[in-house]
């Protein structure tokens, strides 16, 4: 009940300034021009082979459609993210009310899970639209509904993930354009982590384990794998144990 007061108040705030607006409309504009540019690159190679010797190819809608859809929310998402998350504490901490919060008889966990479920529950609004288009396209084209319902968990997933690190940024900074881009820097070197392995293959197996990339690429090809799903919990959880651990400093200290 407690974490459902503080879920309601940071929902509701992220809705009475524009940046969920802003934030949900960009994404959306990506998201759809991507999905319309997929479609019709789709639809013209289709065409263009139909009637050629070549015709004996198939050219799967899920290989072409939705894998490089989700696979560009996902960077999208990497890009927008850390605009949710730049205020949940970097606010609080400015204007002085993280102080009056830390008096509330609130647990430390029940303020951080309540900002967490708000910024995620934005997150899926946000991306719900473009799962949407692919469902309507079912009905043309034969799409893998389990291929579509694995990639929007695997999104899902990572976008906790980028989530709880945006969280951990803002509460360590006053200043919501620092976290902004250091979330963004951050989230960024976990995506792109594993490309360390070829420069470094003594410690490849660490690298590609810590990528969320790498975790993440198996979901829009229609395979879930346990691995992955633990993996980005405990990153969720492991930024999440971080975090709390510095409200618990800042309220003593304070």
């Amino acid at each position: 009940m407690r974490v459902l007061s503080i879920f309601k108040k940071e929902f509701k705030s992220y809705f009475t300034s524009p940046i969920a607006y802003v934030v949900i409309l960009i994404f959306n504009l990506i998201s759809g021009f991507i999905f319309y540019a997929l479609c019709a690159y789709y639809s013209i190679i289709s065409m263009r082979y139909s009637g050629s010797p070549y015709s004996f190819l198939t050219f799967s809608p899920n290989e072409m459609i939705v894998r490089p859809l989700f696979f560009n929310m996902a960077i999208t998402s990497l890009f927008v993210l850390p605009l949710l998350t730049m205020k949940l504490f970097s606010e609080e901490r400015r204007l002085g009310t993280i102080e009056l919060l830390f008096t509330y008889p609130l647990k430390d966990s029940d303020i951080y899970w309540g900002k967490f479920l708000a910024c995620f529950s934005v997150f899926f609004i946000m991306t719900l639209i473009p799962v949407l288009y692919t469902f309507i396209l079912e009905k043309w084209v034969n799409l893998d509904k389990g291929v579509i319902l694995s990639s929007y968990l695997g999104l899902l997933l990572l976008g906790g993930s980028f989530i709880s690190i945006g969280i951990l940024i803002s509460s360590l900074t006053e200043s919501q354009i620092i976290s902004a881009i250091i979330t963004f820097g951050v989230s960024l070197l976990f995506w792109i982590i594993g490309w360390v392995s070829e420069i470094l293959p003594k410690y490849s197996k660490f690298f590609d384990f810590i990528s969320l990339y790498n975790h993440y690429e198996n979901f829009p090809k229609g395979i879930f794998d346990t691995r992955d799903l633990v993996y980005y919990l405990s990153v969720c959880f492991f930024f999440s144990f971080l975090t709390l651990r510095i409200l618990v400093s800042k309220k003593y200290r304070g």
